[in-house]
């Protein structure tokens, strides 16, 4: 009888950890992906100045609201969208290339990531090559 009071202690007790584990993640940008379509299938790095530059962001484990916000800096002033979201999903950006093309050398993407008020839970960024 002692030895099953204390696996049933034991078992309690992990069920217990594993829950509060569960209950405790963080929203959080689970990839981001940078592309040439707006699906985000065929990653890349590398664009032609007239290429629209796609961004693909996966946002995991959001228990309500959230923003999104997806910047591209380089040698055209920094471009910028956020985007809210009701919870985990995705967040798709598109950068259009300026009239001239987009000037050669290279950008970084940014995509950020906060609660409802405003304060960061995650961040990732990429390099791009225009050529």
């Amino acid at each position: 009888m002692r030895k099953s009071n204390v696996n049933f202690a034991v078992c309690s007790a992990l069920l217990l950890v594993v829950a509060l584990a569960c209950s405790m993640s963080t929203a959080n940008l689970s990839g981001v992906k940078v592309s040439k379509d707006k699906a985000g299938s065929s990653e890349t790095t590398s664009f032609g100045p007239n290429d629209t530059i796609y961004v693909v962001g996966t946002v995991a484990n959001a228990p309500g609201k959230v923003k999104v916000k997806g910047s591209l800096a380089g040698p055209v002033p920094s471009l910028e969208k956020t985007l809210d979201l009701e919870g985990s999903g995705t967040a798709t950006y598109t950068f259009t290339p300026p009239p001239d093309g987009w000037p050669k050398g290279e950008y970084k993407i940014e995509v950020t990531l906060s609660d409802d008020a405003g304060a960061q839970k995650d961040q990732k960024t990429a390099t791009v090559t225009v050529s």
